[in-house]
């Protein structure tokens, strides 16, 4: 069954704005919503745009071959899905982020 996520990215920041110290799944999702971020953000598309992000569930133990397809939407969030699994989300609080591809000098 796939995945809703409901995410704001400042959740995975500390008081500086860098990736706060984080156990390793945590760090690990956080760089994949990250990844969506940067790749939706370099663009900033107005229509569905099918991302170079791969899928990060294992349904039944094996990789998804899906990519991430998103879109930023009206109040600029993020929402996104793999076409393959249905795994998606809703990305906010991504402006500004180290994975926002529109600030200079960002960190991935």
């Amino acid at each position: 069954m796939p995945n809703t996520w409901i995410v704001d990215l400042t959740d995975y920041l500390d008081g500086s704005g860098r990736l706060a110290a984080l156990p390793t799944t945590a760090r690990r999702l956080a760089n994949h919503f990250g990844a969506i971020v940067a790749a939706m953000s370099s663009l900033l598309p107005a229509r569905v745009t099918v991302t170079q992000v791969r899928c990060r569930r294992r349904p039944l133990r094996r990789p998804c071959t899906g990519s991430i397809q998103a879109v930023i939407d009206d109040d600029a969030q993020i929402r996104w899905q793999c076409a393959e699994c249905g795994d998606n989300g809703l990305i906010a609080g991504w402006q500004g982020t180290p994975w926002d591809a529109r600030r200079v000098g960002s960190l991935h």
